[in-house]
């Protein structure tokens, strides 16, 4: 396979980078820790300066470079294809998670309707099934041109299955194709693991995730993972929920089933805008009438940094909660995760 040698400045890392390959998603595959979030240019997370050599930018006006960084002559890692030898300037690398992202071809072999407007999409791959819990894959639709981020909703397995839990978009080109046109057997090419929002079960900490939308799959792979660890029996977990009506609220089995490993798992749902909250018949209790970050505050009060948080779901959800922990509330920054989608 040709490809390029690109060398990050000042550090002596040096990674080869596949033809046709990002030099974000080659960096990680050699186990180079460069940063990012979204892998899809909306961030600007992964900003770096090309000192040397040449690239092709994929989504050249990607909105995660403001017009001063572009003035600066700064790119995005994500969406850098090097056609040449490269040095980088880019902040330096930092650790990677176990599991390196590799690019695979799956097939849809089930999709299960969770709300109106939800579905968990399971795909079979050609290889095993390898992950951290709330890590995302990048999948690519048979078309070829559309490519999206969606958060595993399993644990890593042998049987080779990832599963997604996806919301329908209005009028969103990806998720047209998943529910109108993909059908069971239709294969798609599945590239991960990425991602930072995976469980630490290093820390000896209880866990508070908060899902909005389909970032419920990520929290679903989270509180499996901590259920699954040899010391579950010794763990708390707090799941919330965000939707806007009762509609958008769903609670899957699998969160039933990892309440009986732990030593307790506390479920709230929230709704913003709702009329006649009845107690959800999986948990016994109303929903919180507002935003989810408000209910994870309400609930949660004085207790706030005596955790470690996971969350996944749209920006201003992630923005608001982040806002409501860090800065109002003293939660220590590194004791939140999330990764942030646009």
């Amino acid at each position: 396979m040709t490809g390029h040698h690109v060398l990050v400045e000042g550090t002596g890392v040096r990674f080869s980078c596949a033809e046709g390959d990002t030099l974000l998603r080659a960096a990680l595959r050699a186990g180079v820790g460069l940063s990012y979030e979204c892998n899809s240019g909306s961030c600007g997370s992964c900003r770096y300066e090309l000192v040397d050599g040449e690239v092709r930018d994929r989504r050249p006006g990607a909105p995660g470079l403001t017009a001063r960084d572009r003035r600066r002559g700064r790119r995005l890692a994500c969406q850098s294809e090097p056609l040449s030898d490269c040095v980088v300037r880019a902040p330096e690398p930092a650790e990677v998670t176990t599991y390196r992202p590799v690019t695979q071809t799956a097939l849809l072999s089930a999709v299960r309707p969770l709300t109106h407007d939800m579905s968990e999409f399971v795909f079979t791959a050609e290889e095993r099934a390898e992950f951290a819990p709330g890590q995302y894959a990048m999948i690519h639709l048979p078309d070829g041109r559309v490519e999206r981020a969606y958060s595993m909703s399993n644990l890593g397995n042998s049987s080779r299955e990832w599963k997604f839990v996806v919301k329908r978009a209005p009028d969103g080109q990806a998720t047209s194709i998943l529910f109108d046109k993909l059908e069971v057997g239709s294969a798609v090419v599945i590239d991960g693991p990425y991602g930072h929002a995976y469980l630490r079960p290093e820390r000896n900490r209880d866990i508070v995730c908060v899902a909005g939308g389909s970032g419920l799959g990520a929290m679903i792979s989270i509180i499996l993972g901590a259920a699954a660890l040899p010391d579950a029996v010794d763990r708390t977990a707090h799941l919330f929920i965000g939707g806007r009506t009762e509609a958008d609220i769903h609670i899957p089995d699998a969160i039933l089933v990892a309440r009986r490993r732990l030593r307790a798992l506390h479920v709230r749902t929230a709704v913003s805008a709702a009329d006649g909250c009845d107690p959800q018949p999986e948990c016994g209790i109303a929903p919180f009438r507002g935003f989810v970050h408000e209910a994870v505050v309400g609930a949660l009060g004085e207790n706030i940094r005596d955790f470690t948080y996971y969350a996944a779901g749209p920006p201003a959800m992630t923005d608001a909660l982040a806002r409501a922990l860090v800065v109002e509330g003293g939660l220590a920054a590194d004791h939140l995760y999330f990764d942030r989608f646009c």
